[in-house]
């Protein structure tokens, strides 16, 4: 078993002794304190001869008192716990033995037996809980095992639900007084423990002295409760504000008792166990790191277990320390050698900080070549572009390879920067450390210096095509340059430079910062430059959406777009001109006379759909100018069909339907249509088809068309193909009154040019149920009935008519009237 293990089983044994004798004590007839005496004063003189041999075999090993007897004793406890430990329990089990006659009485032995085997029991279940990682887990479960530990003493002495016949103990305050005097105790085997003090033994003396208090005050119960009360207070303060530091302060104390012995591994184990329970920890870090300044690292190599324990960082961190100083001296110097060696042999992996440290090492020594091959490997790709030692040694290589060093800089700062990517890659590292640093004056220095002749070049080097974003770049910055030259007449380019960089990761400034060039180019007389930027300007918009950009630069965005397609018209690029006009009309304020430039353009190209588009977008603006609405006749005569048979997704938004069909109508019902008429009002019922194959209105209208050129039997299957198609439900109501047209027009040619009157009856009788239906429909149909014999039928179809008065048929109708009824 392990001796940690072993530690809460010889706890848990001292507990249950404790327990025998407080029992012990508690049933005697008449309990003394002479008994008491004996049993204290065996554990007291186990523990004195513990101390006194843990003493001698510490100066022997070399150890000095000078005079700190406390430290000196508190030396001990912590650092022979196993006398302790040995001492306390064997003087324990000596005074049980001698105060309480064990051994003379048969049921004492049974009871002696029993509670050290409760005792160990109890010791394991300490351990256990120690193990549990969740510490309000492992809180919760100690204050459990307390309460039940102290309900069942409780119950035991009769305080809880008396039983007859029970045999209570007859000075249970006796009980109490031994277990106030056995806590101490304890407390002192936890504390010179090698496991760390845990909630579960401050869980265990709380409960101890809760029972002992409540047993001593059974007539008091207000002393019980108070003692309750601050007990658990004092549990819960002692482990989360006491417990964590005293962890820490006996593992600094045993790392200094090992480090004085120099037992190194030992010492580094304590430390190292500090550091992790407080990081922050002054006096841990400083043993710690007094330790690796007194291991002879020739030594060290030989020990792979000591060396396992060292820790490189903190040696690396030493060397650089020393090498910080103004003038090192040579054993400084020499140190801060050995200790990069140990880095180095030690974790190849962090070579690229070594060599920094080593090339100021050997700057120190002024071994110039050395240093400046030590220092290239690091800001060059010795190491690769990815390694992350390398990243982190980055910064401060190219301080001292621009700054701190005029032969660094001429012999490699200069020569690395003008290698492609390593001034990026320069700028990255001085960024990165300003994010953690934004107060470094040093670094303020240094990325003015990098920036100050960076190149577009540079910036592609390391974004990489297609434009994207250089990592690492602060185009802030690089537009406050800018900003501060564009409006030099002498520096202005290279303030363009910079605004055209800045431009590449503030995509939302884009157009305004493309804007500034423009006018710098146009100060400066250059037409091109104007119109590149410009066009820059508008892309940089596009890109973004002019909707997310700001108010100004929305308006400046729109302002550019407007310039070019005016310069583009002006030049004679119309296609230019279109495609900047198109983009100008997303503006708000582009009016009636840009959309009027735009359709005059587009209907120049041949392109009549949209010209259209444009002049339907205009008419919103000014529905009655007579230009607009000249041009959409215009427009509508231009587009064929063609464009829209089965197309659908080729129809513009715009596209004016109803315009369409209102015209046809307006045209095809004329009287006095001619050639040219008739051919524009077939059109556009032609195209209206096109847009809506299923729009009824549309068929009869071409179906009128083809009547007036004389076309019959295409108009009569157009017509019979609308009546036999007639829906279930009518998309609208002009759809509906078509197909009671096309019913009337049916029957109107098989009456009149077909002599089909049997055709012609149930066309006319279809159209009655029109609420345009009136007389004329009724004397056509008595027509029919009059050809087709049904003298009946007809003259009731005639008297309707002649029911109307005043109407231009009735004449006719009497004289139809007379003539069935006279035959």
């Amino acid at each position: 078993m392990r001796w940690i293990q072993t530690e809460y089983v010889l706890k848990g044994i001292f507990l249950g002794l404790l327990t025998f004798a407080a029992l012990q004590a508690a049933g005697s007839d008449s309990p003394d304190w002479a008994t008491t005496g004996k049993l204290g004063l065996c554990v007291a003189g186990g523990l004195a001869i513990a101390l006194a041999l843990a003493a001698a075999m510490k100066l022997r090993a070399g150890h000095e008192m000078k005079g700190r007897l406390p430290a000196f004793v508190l030396f001990l406890l912590m650092e022979s716990s196993y006398l302790v430990f040995t001492g306390i329990l064997l003087g324990m089990a000596v005074g049980v033995v001698w105060a309480f006659d064990v051994g003379e009485a048969t049921n004492t032995d049974t009871k002696f037996f029993w509670a050290v085997i409760g005792g160990t029991l109890l010791g394991i279940v300490f351990g256990s809980l120690k193990k549990i990682e969740n510490r309000w887990y492992r809180i919760a479960l100690c204050l459990v095992m307390a309460s039940s530990i102290v309900a069942a003493a409780l119950y035991y002495f009769g305080l809880i639900d008396p039983q007859e016949g029970h045999d209570l103990p007859k000075h249970p305050e006796w009980f109490g007084i031994y277990l106030l005097l056995g806590m101490p105790i304890f407390y002192l085997l936890t504390f010179s423990g090698h496991e760390e003090e845990s909630e579960v033994e401050i869980g265990a003396i709380c409960a101890g002295l809760g029972l002992g208090i409540g047993l001593m005050s059974l007539k008091n119960q207000n002393v019980y409760l108070s003692a309750a009360i601050l007990l658990v207070t004092f549990y819960f303060v002692y482990t989360w504000y006491i417990l964590p530091g005293l962890r820490v302060f006996k593992h600094v104390l045993r790392g200094l008792s090992h480090a004085r012995g120099g037992r190194h591994r030992q010492a580094l184990q304590a430390y190292r166990r500090a550091l992790q329970l407080d990081p922050k920890n002054q006096l841990a870090r400083e043993g710690f790191w007094a330790v690796h300044r007194s291991l002879d690292l020739d030594e060290l190599t030989k020990d792979p277990q000591t060396l396992a324990l060292v820790d490189l960082d903190l040696c690396l961190q030493r060397a650089g320390t020393l090498l910080l100083e103004p003038r090192p001296v040579p054993e400084k110097l020499s140190e801060a050698h050995r200790l990069l060696d140990l880095v180095a042999h030690q974790r190849p992996a962090m070579q690229p900080n070594v060599d920094y440290w080593r090339s100021v090492a050997l700057l120190h020594s002024g071994q110039i070549d050395q240093a400046a091959s030590a220092l290239e490997r690091v800001v060059g790709h010795a190491y690769g572009t990815t390694n992350p030692q390398r990243k982190a040694s980055l910064f401060p290589a190219w301080q001292l390879a621009l700054l701190l060093h005029d032969q660094m800089k001429q012999r490699v700062g200069l020569p690395q920067l003008a290698l492609p990517g390593r001034r990026m890659e320069a700028i990255a590292a001085v960024e990165a450390h300003l994010a953690e640093n934004p107060k470094d004056s040093a670094a303020w220095s240094l990325k003015r210096m990098l920036y100050q002749d960076v190149t577009e070049t540079d910036y592609d080097d390391a974004a990489g095509a297609h434009g994207a974003v250089a990592a690492g770049f602060d185009h802030n910055y690089a537009q406050e340059l800018g900003v501060a030259l564009i409006d030099d007449p002498q520096r202005w380019q290279r303030g363009g430079d910079y605004l055209r960089l800045a431009a590449r990761g503030l995509p939302a400034l884009g157009p305004s910062l493309f804007i500034q060039i423009a006018h710098a180019h146009e100060r400066a007389g250059n037409r091109d430059g104007v119109w590149h930027n410009y066009e820059l300007a508008k892309r940089a918009g596009q890109s973004v959406g002019p909707a997310n950009l700001s108010e100004e630069d929305r308006h400046a965005y729109f302002a550019v777009v407007k310039y070019l397609a005016d310069a583009a018209k002006h030049f004679g690029y119309t296609d230019k001109a279109i495609e900047h006009y198109q983009l100008y009309m997303e503006y708000e304020r582009a009016g009636v006379e840009t959309l009027r430039q735009l359709a005059d353009m587009l209907e120049k190209k041949g392109n009549p759909l949209a010209a259209l588009h444009a002049t339907e977008q205009a008419l919103i603006y000014n529905p009655k100018d007579p230009d607009l609405l000249q041009r959409k006749d215009r427009y509508y005569y231009s587009v064929m069909p063609e464009q829209f048979i089965g197309k659908p997704e080729a129809v513009p938004k715009a596209f004016d339907l109803a315009y369409c069909l209102k015209k046809a109508k307006q045209i095809l019902t004329a009287r006095d249509l001619d050639l040219d008429g008739l051919d524009w009002g077939q059109h556009l019922a032609a195209l209206a088809l096109a847009v809506k194959p299923a729009s009824l209105t549309a068929q009869l209208l071409v179906a009128r068309a083809r009547l007036r050129r004389g076309e019959r039997d295409e108009a009569l299957a157009m017509l019979e193909q609308i009546r036999t198609g007639k829906p279930e439900k009518f998309a609208d109501s002009d759809d509906e009154e078509s197909w009671f047209m096309a019913c009337r027009l049916l029957g109107d040619l098989y009456l009149g040019e077909l002599s089909r009157p049997d055709l012609a009856v149930p066309c006319y009788q279809e159209f009655r149920q029109s609420a345009k239906s009136g007389a004329d429909t009724s004397y056509k149909l008595g027509q029919a009935y009059e050809q087709l014999g049904d003298k009946a039928r007809a003259v009731k179809c005639y008297q309707q008519v002649v029911s109307f008065d005043g109407h231009p048929l009735a004449g006719e109708a009497h004289d139809a009237l007379y003539r069935l009824q006279t035959n």
